[in-house]
């Protein structure tokens, strides 16, 4: 049996059928304390968009989005765009922005997928990870994290402060343009999120 497949099955059957769980009101959030960052009618790339619940608030906007995703989710609100996981199938400068939302903490080695992400971007990248201040924010954190995904095995957990992904992504050619820090909703529960608005640093 596989268990990851089994866990990400019963996730798609529960965000189908229980959309009270608020991932359309959480995107529809976090759209708008972002969207005045992005240029108009841009292209954007949603990096593990999986479900794609992002794509609706964006294209009303006037934006052209494309999900980018390792796994074909068997609930879908967008076209998904399927990878290896590792090179993204799009030229250098595809896009004008990317998105990484609740994203990065999902992956054993999250440089990889930002240094990707550097590559086929032109303008800026929307990073939104979930928070903490303390070690029993951490452990909490993560707990919530893999009970929101039925993940409990092998699952990174890569979760950082504020001042680690600053530090990652300035380390890998970003520099961070604008930040907040916002509540958002999930099954009942808040979540500190912290929403970053990164530049690539041009070459000199």
């Amino acid at each position: 049996m596989n268990i990851r497949k089994l866990q990400r099955d019963l996730l798609d059957g529960v965000v189908s059928r229980f959309p009270g769980i608020g991932l359309d009101k959480r995107a529809e959030f976090l759209v708008q304390v972002f969207e005045n960052y992005l240029p108009q009618r841009s292209q954007i790339l949603d990096v593990g968009g999986g479900w794609g619940f992002y794509a609706d608030p964006l294209t009303k906007r006037g934006h052209q989005v494309t999900v980018l995703d390792v796994v074909k989710p068997a609930f879908q609100k967008a076209p998904l765009v399927l990878y290896g996981g590792e090179r993204f199938p799009f030229p250098d400068k595809s896009f004008d922005v990317s998105m990484l939302i609740t994203v990065l903490h999902h992956v054993p080695f999250p440089e990889k997928i930002i240094a990707e992400v550097k590559r086929v971007t032109r303008r800026s990248v929307v990073l939104v990870e979930d928070l903490y201040h303390h070690a029993l924010g951490r452990w909490w954190t993560v707990l919530r994290d893999q009970l929101y995904n039925f993940e409990f095995f092998g699952h990174p957990c890569n979760f950082k402060k504020r001042e680690e992904w600053i530090s990652l992504f300035g380390s890998l050619g970003f520099s961070l343009k604008e930040e907040q820090k916002v509540y958002t909703w999930l099954s009942g529960l808040r979540i500190l999120n912290g929403v970053f608005i990164f530049k690539t640093i041009s070459p000199t």
